[in-house]
């Protein structure tokens, strides 16, 4: 499995069992949390004749699991592509993400 530890069938990545702050992934695709709100708000009223479908539930819960999974793996490909001009945005800059960057190389 490309030097990752395997476990019979699985494989395992010691950072992923620290997760990213809450605050540095709402920085990461912000509008989900307002659409996960109006998605939990449709469910709650019965009334409502527009009721979330699968899908939207399904996209909602693969970009939040996105934008962790992002967050997680920026801090290695920074190292391994230090020039991307992505790593210029603000959120690599601040201060919950260069905390979590150093525990992350702690763990790694």
């Amino acid at each position: 499995m490309a030097g990752f530890p395997t476990y019979g069938r699985f494989f395992y990545l010691a950072r992923a069992a620290l997760n990213p702050p809450t605050s540095l992934c709402k920085k990461l695709f912000p509008t989900i949390g307002e659409w996960h709100d109006r998605q939990a708000a449709k469910e709650l009223n019965p009334g409502n004749p527009i009721q979330p479908t699968v899908t939207e539930n399904a996209f909602e819960q693969v970009i939040m699991m996105f934008r962790k999974s992002f967050i997680h793996d920026s801090v290695l490909m920074m190292e391994l592509y230090p020039c991307y001009p992505i790593w210029q945005h603000s959120i690599f800059s601040d201060p919950a993400y260069l905390s979590f960057k150093r525990q992350v190389h702690i763990i790694a």
